[in-house]
C-alpha cells in the first residue's frame, strides 16, 4: 500500500513541475502584455504631465547661466510706471525710446507691445517720423485673437452680421508703424495644462497668414541668416510640433537687465555732462528687448524656474538659444517606445529568472541606470529621453513579480505541507502529523476540562480483499472508506470544534472527536460509520466487494496530559470487537 501512495505522490510532483513550466510561460506573457500597454501609453502620451515634471527638474539641475552677451533687457517695471506714468504711455514716449536706442547704436530693438489703434494724431505722427529715421532694426509683435462678434439688435433680438464669429484673427499695429519695422512675428505663448510654460510655436497660422515667433527674426537677422522654414524646426520640435524652451536662468539672473527709467536718466545725464547710470557702450551692438514686467501684466508666465516670469525673458531665452545653439532636443517618440520595449523585456527577464532580493536589486539597478542615462544625456547634450514610462514599467513589473512570487511560494508551501502531512492514497492525515495534532488537543482538552474521544477502526478481512480482487481493488476500498469517514466528521467549523481523521497504518484508521464524550462517540458517530460502511456499495470490475469494519472507542480520562493511554484503550476495544465477531463497535473498559 505504501508503494502505491509513493507512486501517486511522485506523479503529483511531475504534474506540478509541468504546471510550473506552463505557469512561467503565462507569467512571461503577462510581462509582455504589461510592457505593450506601457508602450501604447508612451505612444499616446497619456502620462506626459509627469514627464513634464521630470523635464522641469532636469532643467533646474542643469541650468548653466550660459547666456549670450549681446542680449539686453529693458524692464518697464512698476517702479518705472510710478515714475513716468501709467500704461499705456503716449506714443511720443515710444518715439523717444526708438531715437535714443538708435543714437546709442543698438543692434536691434524689440518692443513687446503692439501699436494697434489710433491715439492722438500728434503722438502717432511723432512715432511714425521717428521710426522712419532710425537705422536700428525694429521688431514688433502681433497677437492672434478671436474675432469680435459683430451684431445689432432688432426688437430686442440679436442679429449677427459676421458668420466667422470666434475665428482667430491677427491683430496688427497700425500700418504706418508696422511698415517701418524690420520684421513682425507672433507672441502667442500657451502654457501646459498644469499652468507652466514650457514650449513655444515657431510658426502660427490663422488660415491665411503665417508668422514666426517674434524672437526668431530678431536672432537670425543678428546672425545675418534667414529664418529657417517650418520644416527645419521639426528636429527640435516635440510630438506636439512645439519647441521646448531651453531655460538657462531665473528672472533677473544671467542676462543683463536695466530699468527703462534708468535709460532715460542716463540719456539726460549725458546731456548735462554727468556720469550716466547706463553707458552707451553697454548698449552698442546689443539686441535690446523692451517690455512690461509688472506683476499685474498678463504677459507674466509661470515657468519651471520661476512662478512669475515676464514674457520678455522668454524672448531672451529663445534668442539666446539661437545665438548659442543651446536647444533641448526631444528624442523622437518611436525611439522612446523602442527603448521602453527593450527595458520592459530586460526587466521581464530579470524578474522571471531571479528571485526575491536578487530581482529587487536587478530592477533597482535597471531603474537607476536608466535615470542616470537620461540625466547625463540631458546634461551633456540636452537630449530628452522619456523617463517616467520606463521607471513606472520597471516598478509595475517588479510589484507584479513580487506579488506573483509571494502567492506562488505560499501556494507551494501549502502544497508541500499537504504532501508532507497527508497520506498519498486516502488524503487523510499521516499518523505522524496526526499525533502532533492529538498531543496539542489533549493538552487543551485537559486544561479546559472538555471531553475528547477517539475511534480506532480496522477493515475486516482486508487481506482477503487483496488476495481475492487484487491490490487495486484494495486501494479502492481504502479510498472509499476514507471518504466515508471524512463525511462523518465535523470539518466546516471553527478550528476548536473540528474533528480529525488519519490513516493509522495499513487498513487501520483513527478519528478524534472533540467535545464528544464516549457515549456520543460510540453510540452515535462510530455506529453510524459502521452502518454506512456496511451498507455502502464497493464495486470493482463489475463485482461487489463486501466490506465491514470493527471499531474501538475510548475517551480522555481526567488528569491525562498525553494521548497514549487513550489510544491503548481504544486499541484494546478494537481487539475486543475483532474477537467478538467483527463488524461491531466496542467501548473501552473502565
Amino acid at each position: 500500500m505504501a508503494n502505491e501512495g509513493l507512486i501517486e505522490t511522485t506523479e503529483k510532483l511531475f504534474t506540478r513541475t509541468r504546471f510550473r513550466e506552463y505557469r512561467d510561460w503565462a507569467r512571461m506573457g503577462i510581462y509582455l502584455l504589461v510592457t505593450g500597454v506601457f508602450v501604447f501609453l508612451c505612444w499616446t502620451q497619456k502620462l506626459d504631465r509627469f514627464e513634464n515634471i521630470v523635464l522641469d527638474n532636469f532643467i533646474k539641475r542643469t541650468a548653466s547661466h550660459r547666456v549670450h552677451p549681446s542680449i539686453v533687457l529693458f524692464k518697464i517695471s512698476q517702479e518705472t510706471l510710478s515714475e513716468i506714468g501709467s500704461w499705456p504711455w503716449p506714443r511720443r514716449y515710444h518715439a523717444v525710446m526708438a531715437r535714443l536706442l538708435d543714437e546709442w547704436k543698438a543692434a536691434a530693438v524689440l518692443f513687446d507691445f503692439t501699436l494697434e489703434g489710433e491715439t492722438l494724431p500728434e503722438d502717432d505722427n511723432d512715432l511714425a517720423r521717428a521710426l522712419s529715421r532710425v537705422k536700428t532694426p525694429l521688431y514688433l509683435p502681433l497677437d492672434l485673437k478671436p474675432q469680435k462678434e459683430r451684431k445689432f439688435w432688432v426688437h430686442g433680438m440679436p442679429v449677427v452680421l459676421d458668420k466667422d464669429e470666434g475665428k482667430l484673427k491677427w491683430v496688427h499695429s497700425l500700418p504706418e508703424f508696422e511698415e517701418k519695422a524690420k520684421a513682425i512675428g507672433h507672441r502667442k505663448l500657451v502654457s501646459d495644462t498644469d499652468g507652466i510654460l514650457r514650449r513655444f510655436d515657431p510658426f502660427l497660422n490663422d488660415g491665411n497668414e503665417t508668422y514666426p515667433f517674434v524672437a526668431l527674426p530678431v536672432a537670425f537677422d543678428f546672425l545675418h541668416k534667414p529664418v529657417p522654414p517650418a520644416a527645419e524646426w521639426n528636429r527640435l520640435a516635440d510630438d506636439q510640433g512645439k519647441i521646448p524652451i531651453p531655460w538657462t536662468c531665473k528672472w533677473d539672473e544671467g542676462f543683463v537687465y536695466y530699468n527703462y527709467a534708468d535709460l532715460l536718466h542716463s540719456f539726460y545725464a549725458i546731456q548735462r555732462g554727468v556720469s550716466p547710470m547706463i553707458s552707451p557702450k553697454e548698449i552698442a551692438g546689443k539686441i535690446c528687448l523692451v517690455g512690461l514686467v509688472s506683476e499685474g501684466d498678463a504677459g507674466v508666465k509661470t515657468t519651471p524656474l520661476d512662478v512669475s516670469y515676464p514674457v520678455l525673458g522668454v524672448y531672451a531665452h529663445v534668442i539666446n538659444s539661437i545665438l548659442t545653439g543651446n536647444w533641448i532636443r526631444p528624442v523622437p517618440r518611436w525611439i522612446n517606445c523602442l527603448c521602453l520595449l527593450g527595458i520592459g523585456l530586460l526587466a521581464s527577464f530579470f524578474f522571471l529568472v531571479l528571485r526575491r532580493a536578487s530581482s529587487l536589486l536587478a530592477g533597482l539597478l535597471l531603474g537607476i541606470g536608466w535615470f542616470l542615462f537620461c540625466f547625463l544625456m540631458f546634461y551633456n547634450g540636452h537630449l530628452w529621453f522619456t523617463l517616467v514610462y520606463p521607471i513606472l514599467l520597471i516598478s509595475f513589473l517588479f510589484v507584479f513579480s513580487a506579488v506573483y512570487v509571494q502567492i506562488t511560494v505560499t501556494r507551494e508551501k501549502t502544497q508541500l505541507f499537504h504532501l508532507a502531512t497527508r497520506d498519498g492514497l486516502t488524503d487523510l492525515y499521516v499518523i505522524r502529523h496526526f499525533r502532533l495534532i492529538m498531543n496539542q488537543i489533549v493538552r487543551e482538552a485537559n486544561m479546559r476540562k472538555e471531553p475528547l474521544s477517539i475511534v480506532l477502526l480496522d477493515i475486516d478481512d482486508f487481506k482477503k480483499v487483496n488476495d481475492t480482487y487484487g491490490h487495486p481493488a484494495g486501494d479502492l476500498v481504502l479510498k472509499k472508506t476514507a471518504a466515508i469517514l471524512m463525511s462523518y466528521i465535523r470539518k466546516n467549523r471553527p478550528f476548536r470544534e473540528i474533528d480529525f481523521a488519519a490513516r493509522y497504518g495499513g487498513e487501520e484508521f483513527i478519528i478524534m472527536f472533540r467535545k464528544a464524550n464516549i457515549k456520543d462517540a460510540a453510540l452515535v458517530a462510530a455506529e453510524r460509520i459502521r452502518k454506512k460502511i456496511e451498507s455502502a456499495k464497493f464495486e470493482w470490475e463489475g463485482k461487489t466487494i463486501p466490506v465491514t469494519i470493527s471499531l474501538g472507542v475510548a475517551s480522555l480520562h481526567p488528569g491525562e496530559n498525553i494521548p497514549d493511554p487513550m489510544v491503548h484503550r481504544a486499541d484494546a476495544a478494537l481487539y475486543e470487537a475483532k474477537k467478538a465477531g467483527k463488524n461491531r463497535v466496542c467501548v473501552e473498559k473502565n
